[in-house]
């Protein structure tokens, strides 16, 4: 479970960037700055990045749970993350469509 912990927080890290680069792309369109649509763009990159790794995630639990059943105490950690990783990435989405 280390190694999903581990994708958790990448997908924690990136998801942070976006969220951040998305907050800078609005305060520069409220401005009217050339460089907000260049913010917007590497706001929706970081969340290509979040996606991969989210795929990558979902795959790895996929194969871990051929081998062994995971606790559920595992199993709704990944949960929690995946809902957190849903919500914080539908936001995020919202204000570049601002």
């Amino acid at each position: 479970m280390k190694r999903i912990q581990e994708l958790v927080d990448l997908i924690d890290e990136e998801l942070e960037g976006a969220k951040n680069y998305a907050e800078e792309y609005l305060t520069r369109k409220s401005k009217n700055d050339s460089l907000a649509s260049r913010f917007k763009q590497m706001a929706t990159e970081e969340l290509g990045h979040a996606d991969t790794i989210h795929g990558a995630a979902v795959t790895e639990i996929e194969q871990l749970e051929k081998v062994y059943t995971p606790s559920v105490e595992m199993e709704n950690a990944w949960k929690m993350a995946h809902k957190e990783y849903i919500e914080k990435a539908a936001w995020i989405k919202q204000m570049l469509t601002m």
